[in-house]
Order: C-alpha cells, then structure tokens, then sequence
C-alpha cells in the first residue's frame, strides 16, 4: 500500500535547531527569509524544519534548493523516514551545510515526499557593504 502524501503545516529556515535530549522538544534559532552577504558567490549554512500532517508509512523525503531567476537545481538532499501514525502531526528537520549562493536574488526550499511536491519556503539573498554603519534591515 502507498504511503498518502503528506501536508504541510510549516516550513521555517532557521539559524540553528536544538533539539531537547528529554523531552524531544525543538528549539529554531534565528528564523530568516533573508540571507545577508557582503559578497556572491555565498555559502549558506543553517537548518530547515518542517512540520507535517496526515502522513503514515515510510517515506523518501527531498529538499531541493532552486534559483529562481532561471529555476536552476543549486542542491538537494534526501533523507528517509517512517511515520507509525497518520493521528498526530510528525517534524522533519535538517542541517543544509555550505549550500552555494551564486548571486543577490530570490530561491526556493522545496520540499517532496516520494517525489510529490509538497511545499516551498522563498528565500532572499542580499549583498550588502560591511563598511556600513548599519545591519540590513530586514
């Protein structure tokens, strides 16, 4: 029987992800739309967490990071996993390290499960002078 796909609640970028050894509780540290460079090409490095629902069996997940000046493929990952009950909502979460940046413009996190698009967070990426007297706002 095949897995039915899953819906998305949330899917966040943040700078780091902590996850409580106890309770299995996730803490997102520093969630950003935005990616701030005094320089392109950039590598990325932060985490990606997501929430979903109504999914039950296993599962081929994929986080596919997308330009979208041209749509061109930057990366993708893929990871397993098995959800024992469609009752309760299930966290997928991953550590997307040294991910390139060619240049200032907007991309996608695009996530799957068994090959169906699922849904897509955008991200910005801005150059900006480091001998400025202010951080970018955001």
């Amino acid at each position: 029987m095949e897995s039915p796909p899953p819906s998305v609640l949330a899917i966040l970028l943040c700078d780091q992800l902590i996850v409580d050894a106890q309770s299995q509780k996730k803490s997102l540290i520093g969630v950003f739309d935005k990616f701030h460079s005094p320089v392109f090409p950039a590598l990325l490095s932060c985490s990606i967490y997501v929430k979903l629902t109504d999914a039950e069996g296993s599962y081929n997940f994929k986080i596919r990071i997308v330009s979208l000046k041209d749509e061109s493929l930057l990366t993708e990952l893929g990871m397993q996993g098995t959800v024992q009950t469609r009752s309760e909502p299930v966290e997928v979460a991953a550590h997307l390290m040294g991910i390139p940046i060619p240049e200032p413009g907007k991309y996608e996190i695009q996530v799957y499960a068994d090959d169906v698009y699922l849904g897509r967070v955008t991200l910005i990426a801005v150059q900006f002078n480091p001998g400025s007297l202010s951080w970018p706002q955001h």
